[in-house]
């Protein structure tokens, strides 16, 4: 990731007549946070799905012998059902990885702008090099 940078605009004789430090993107956009959001987004997705998969599984028992539709009880579906559903917690939350990838595209093209912005601040008359 990029990072603010600072630049210094000096005159003829190599005097300093102006500094500027870049605005930090992660003001911004903190793909840190972006970061620990998605992580926590995730958890929570596949600690309830895991949730529901284990109360499925619960009954699945019960409904063997209370639960029968056209002389099949419905224990073997519901366990069935309670396996896809765990498996679907991390299956479903897979797409928001790629957040953070766009997160730190915006944070990078951010900071070039507000690199940029803080070079450009030391354009200023008296100044005949910027580094």
């Amino acid at each position: 990731m990029l990072s603010p940078k600072t630049y210094r605009g000096y005159d003829e004789e190599g005097k300093v007549v102006i500094t500027k430090t870049a605005k930090d993107a992660n003001s911004q956009i903190n793909p840190a946070q972006v970061k620990k959001a998605i992580e926590n987004v995730k958890k929570v997705f596949e600690d309830e799905m895991q949730v529901i998969a284990k109360s499925l599984t619960k009954i699945s028992e019960d409904a063997e012998e209370a639960i029968i539709v056209q002389g099949t009880d419905m224990g073997g579906t519901l366990l069935d059902t309670s396996k896809i559903i765990s498996e679907m917690g991390t299956k479903m939350t897979e797409g928001i990885d790629s957040l953070y990838d766009y997160a730190v595209q915006m944070h990078d093209k951010l900071q070039k702008d507000n690199n940029t912005a803080a070079y450009n601040a030391c354009c200023i008359s008296g100044v005949a090099s910027i580094r």
